[in-house]
């Protein structure tokens, strides 16, 4: 039961598309707060400013969003061909 359940959710994930999956799982859900993270804590590090280190972060992390969204899109595509074969 757990499997079909799964599997649904998976599927739910992917009917949304690609270009959306990218930007609310890679850019708005890891992206955003990687980089706001990164730059609450550079300071302390680095000595470096917020602001500094927000303008840094703030567009690099999301480009990789786009990355990190592409590799959870194929993850989860991977992962349903698996529950189906079961």
């Amino acid at each position: 039961m757990e499997s079909k359940e799964t599997l649904n959710k998976l599927q739910r994930k992917i009917e949304m598309g690609l270009p959306k999956h990218i930007l609310v799982y890679g850019v708005i859900l890891w992206g955003i707060p990687t980089a706001l993270f990164y730059a609450a804590i550079t300071p302390f590090f680095t000595g470096q400013s917020f602001m500094a280190s927000l303008s840094f972060s703030i567009w690099v992390f999301p480009v990789g969003g786009i990355f990190y969204g592409l590799f959870s899109w194929l993850k989860t595509k991977r992962q349903i061909e698996m529950l189906k074969t079961k």
